[in-house]
């Protein structure tokens, strides 16, 4: 277990901090937006009906109280869907224009309605899948959107949808995830949200789930058992989004089957009769510095593993299309191809083999291939269909061992479709789904052993110390792990109500998912665990074992060697079916300047003992019925994933078994197996586990001012009867309720509502401040807690608690703060990005001995203070027009422009540091 960290007290640096926001505000001050338009942005209910686009537009327009101007004929036979709900300005002409191939821009206080190829035009050609069009604005501060214009300034690294969360609060990310070593990887960073467990998120794409429950904890290639897996059962570029959006607090009922939170990334429709793109972005270990210490440098030079990787080489090409063959059909298709070299050692302290290859070269590949298409129907009604393939492949060998080549292969492939017909007094939508995901192992042999080094046969090992020189052999056999899920939802958002001076609106409906996981072991497998001294080879069934044994005299004076140990993986297979069903209803009751959402979500499955009900309850308070001042409050529970990966852990380990044999009578007698018998442990207590659960309190605050949004939100959640592992008195484990969390997180941001003006620059700005203090009894559902250890006191710090009452030991960074500046020069054809992150210090605690606490002897734990962390990362975006509506562009994203020296923690070699200064350079075209 690694050691946690615990929340401090703000250091000199919040404090500086502080006072730079201090500075900040008089800066905004300063800018407003012509009083006219910025009155007609705000956020206001309509209830426009659908018909000619020409009236919706005149009618809203109206409402709003701004001019308009357009050419009839572009309006001609084009109908519109209407308004119903709270829009601004331009979310609102956004909707009412959306797969109409029309966009407008706002000209001199006045909106024109042009072509939408126009529209992009405006300040910036046009691009695939370009800047969102159509955004409701968030109406909790539970939720928060990165749209397409935000995602193009950021430098996401390698592109995941999770790395790009980082400009947003409550996002916590693993501690080693800039760790030098480890930049050769291209994986999706997992995330925890309000101190939740990584694999306790739910991730939508398009609406559809791609979470992961092929057991998401385990993250290890070289996991004889069971291949490596993630949370995600996708890897997604984000260059395939318009937007992402995070609910972290007041989810609605519609969203289940998660504790932490909601990570949703969608697709939006063409706005162009045709159009494309294509590029290729190159990272290199030569453009990035390592900050090492004395000791790592040497460990680098000769590194075997990929956690320290001293070179790697990463490129990424992205091809995408999209257009409008009719008025009524849009289809936007892509292909992003991801790759990564990492030139690793192959045999520990920088020995050179003679027999086998000293340098290798591990491998990484993700592809993403998305079809997507929109169709029209009818004024009222719409479809939408996309089939995807993204498969992902990582090449690994194990480290002083030869013929040790093997493949983790994950990602998978799927259909999505969804439906939705308006009706008088009803919108009622639909989306079937069908997906496939592997968490699977690719190995060439069947078998590992660890012989002693011989100069006859087994000589391509290395010499470690005085008494160990080994040569290791083989692999972990193959492996099939599948997780096949069809899910229907169907969704009824009901006309609202009018009732005197109030509004009643009510949402409700019904999820059916099915879902298969399958565990295959295709052959046996065998890993050799010790050898020991014969003179013969000769098995006691007359044969010999040409596999085993060898007669070649080892290193140590033995005339020759075999195996008499093993741990035996046996072929075999098996099926674990869920059937899941949810129902969920919520009702708003609006009444002059209150509004409030009552909601409820009922789920149950198969692999869980009894059913769950979910109250979502959140209050909305608009203090003076402007929308300039809004109180917001809340009380939800959340119930977390199925048990899916505990009912499996049973089934994996029954394949074991351990086996040994001797020399006996001149000749190796038969191995002599013994089952595994801890699995049948794990089977005894699952049918009583209980679904985990998150208990969730809201207070939030949000004032417009200055041209800003400026927000407070404080949450408080208990998680309960989490999963953790207990010892059996028979021996082995058993799966139990007994893990808790707790989390208190506060967040302050401040947003500009519209770009501003400063020159001939158009800026946006976001600052975003979090504190977050986290205790939780284990790190996941694998970890092995013994009821002594939970009662036993520490002292930590100082002061005497119990064990499960530390701190979190990783995704538990005290104080965050984040300023987000996209500048904009159109006459330039130029974007740039700043995103500035400073990371309070933090501690962790080392243990020291023993002390006294209230009479008994209690282990003692000393913090260890790391400094705070600063980075400021840039993206420069160029664009270089060649012929009407087409341009080269030039993207260079700098990571730690400052080239800081980052502090992550401390190890056997000392202190670890974060990556220096890194360049990424993206270039391409669009037409």
């Amino acid at each position: 277990m690694t050691r946690p960290t615990r929340p401090t007290r703000p250091t000199v640096a919040v404090r500086r901090l502080a006072r730079a926001l201090a500075a900040i505000t008089p800066a905004i001050a300063t800018i407003h937006a012509p009083a006219s338009l910025a009155q007609a942005a705000a956020v206001r209910d309509y209830a426009i009906p659908a018909g000619t686009l020409s009236s919706t537009l005149t009618r809203f327009a109206a409402e709003a109280g701004v001019a308009l101007s357009v050419d009839a004929a572009l309006l001609e036979g084009r109908q519109s869907a209407g308004l119903q709900g709270r829009y601004g300005l331009a979310d609102g002409f956004a909707r009412l224009l959306h797969g109409s191939g029309l966009g407008f821009r706002i000209q001199d206080g006045l909106v024109l309605i042009v072509h939408a190829d126009e529209a992009a035009r405006q300040g910036r050609p046009a691009a695939l899948l370009p800047e969102v069009q159509v955004l409701d604005r968030p109406d909790s501060l539970g939720t928060s959107v990165i749209d397409r214009r935000r995602l193009d300034a950021l430098t996401t690294g390698n592109g995941d949808i999770t790395s790009a969360l980082r400009v947003l609060p409550n996002i916590q990310y693993d501690i080693n995830q800039y760790e030098a070593g480890r930049q050769g990887e291209i994986a999706p960073a997992e995330v925890s949200i309000h101190g939740a467990k990584t694999y306790d998120n739910a991730f939508l794409f398009d609406g559809m789930s791609f979470s992961n429950n092929l057991d998401p904890i385990q993250t290890n290639p070289n996991n004889a058992a069971q291949p490596s897996s993630s949370s995600q059962g996708l890897a997604i570029d984000t260059s395939l989004l318009c937007r992402i959006t995070v609910r972290d607090a007041n989810v609605p009922a519609e969203f289940g089957h998660f504790s932490g939170g909601v990570i949703s990334a969608d697709t939006c429709e063409p706005t162009r009769s045709f159009g494309g793109s294509v590029s290729m972005e190159i990272a290199r270990s030569d453009w990035m510095r390592y900050h090492l210490n004395e000791a790592q440098e040497q460990a680098y030079a000769e590194s075997t593993s990929d956690t320290s990787a001293p070179e790697f080489d990463k490129r990424t090409y992205r091809v995408a299309l999209q257009g409008r063959p009719t008025e009524n059909l849009g289809l936007i298709a892509s292909y992003v191809r991801k790759t990564s070299e990492i030139p690793l050692r192959g045999y520990a302290g920088g020995r050179v083999s003679a027999n086998d290859d000293s340098e290798k070269t591990e491998e990484r590949l993700s592809e993403n291939y998305f079809l997507r298409g929109f169709w029209t129907l009818t004024p009222t009604v719409k479809a939408d269909l996309s089939v995807f393939h993204a498969p992902q492949r990582d090449r690994h060998f194990i480290n002083n061992a030869k013929n040790s080549w093997f493949d983790i292969e994950q990602g998978g492939q799927g259909v999505n479709l969804g439906l939705s017909h308006r009706h008088d007094k009803v919108l009622v939508s639909h989306r079937l789904t069908w997906n496939e995901y592997e968490s699977s192992r690719d190995a060439g042999q069947n078998w590992y052993g660890n012989w002693r080094y011989s100069a006859g046969d087994k000589n391509w090992g290395y010499r470690s110390s005085a008494t160990a020189w080994n040569s290791g052999e083989g692999q972990y056999g193959d492996i099939e792990q599948t997780q096949h899920t069809a899910s229907y939802q169907i969704k009824a958002d009901w006309l609202p109500l009018q009732l005197a001076n109030t509004t009643h609106s009510f949402q409700t409906g019904l999820e059916f998912t099915r879902q298969e996981r399958t565990f295959h072991r295709l052959e046996d497998a065998m890993m050799y665990l010790r050898t020991a001294s014969t003179t013969t080879c000769a098995t006691a069934g007359g044969g010999t074992d040409a596999e085993g044994c060898s007669l070649s005299p080892t290193w140590n004076g033995w005339p020759g060697q075999y195996f008499d140990r093993v741990t035996r993986y046996s072929a075999g297979e098996f099926e674990l079916d869920n059937t899941m069903l949810s129902l969920f209803g919520q009702y708003e009751l609006e009444w002059e300047r209150l509004r409030l959402r009552l909601g409820a979500r009922y789920q149950k499955d198969d692999l869980t003992p009894e059913s769950t009900v979910s109250p979502r309850t959140a209050l909305f308070w608009d203090v003076f019925g402007n929308d300039a001042t809004r109180v917001e409050l809340g009380a939800n529970r959340y119930y977390s994933h199925n048990f899916m990966s505990h009912y499996t852990k049973q089934h994996v380990l029954a394949l074991q078994s351990s086996g040994t044999r001797s020399l006996s009578g001149g000749v190796l007698s038969e191995w002599n197996y013994t089952p595994a018998t801890s699995w049948r442990n794990y089977r005894e207590n699952l049918d009583g586990l209980k679904t985990p659960y998150s208990d969730e309190q809201v207070v939030a605050l949000s004032q417009r001012w200055l041209g800003a949004r400026w927000g407070l939100k404080l949450v408080k959640r208990e998680d309960h009867d989490q999963v953790i592992r207990r010892p059996h008195p028979d021996g082995g484990n058993v799966f139990a309720n007994e893990g808790r969390s707790a989390a208190r997180t506060a967040a302050f941001t401040i947003e500009t509502e519209r770009p501003l003006r400063l020159g001939p620059s158009w800026n946006t700005l976001s600052l975003g401040i979090d504190y977050t203090d986290v205790q939780t009894s284990h790190a996941d559902y694998e970890e092995l807690v013994t009821e002594s250890e939970e009662q036993e006191p520490i002292r930590y710090d100082g002061s005497c608690m119990a064990w499960n009452e530390r701190p979190a030991d990783n995704y538990n960074r005290p104080v965050t703060a984040r300023l987000n500046i996209i500048t904009e020069l159109p006459a330039q054809r130029l974007t740039i990005g700043n995103l500035f992150r400073y990371r309070d210090s933090y501690r962790k605690f080392v243990r020291q001995g023993t002390a006294d606490c209230g009479g008994m002897v209690a282990d003692n734990y000393e913090l260890t203070t790391f400094r705070p962390a600063v980075t400021w990362d840039m993206r420069i975006n160029y664009a270089i027009p060649v012929a009407s509506g087409q341009e080269a562009f030039v993207a260079l994203s700098i990571d730690n422009v400052l080239d800081r020296t980052n502090e992550i923690e401390d190890s056997s070699s000392g202190i670890v540091y974060e990556k220096g200064r890194q360049f990424w350079v993206e270039f391409g075209y669009r037409f």
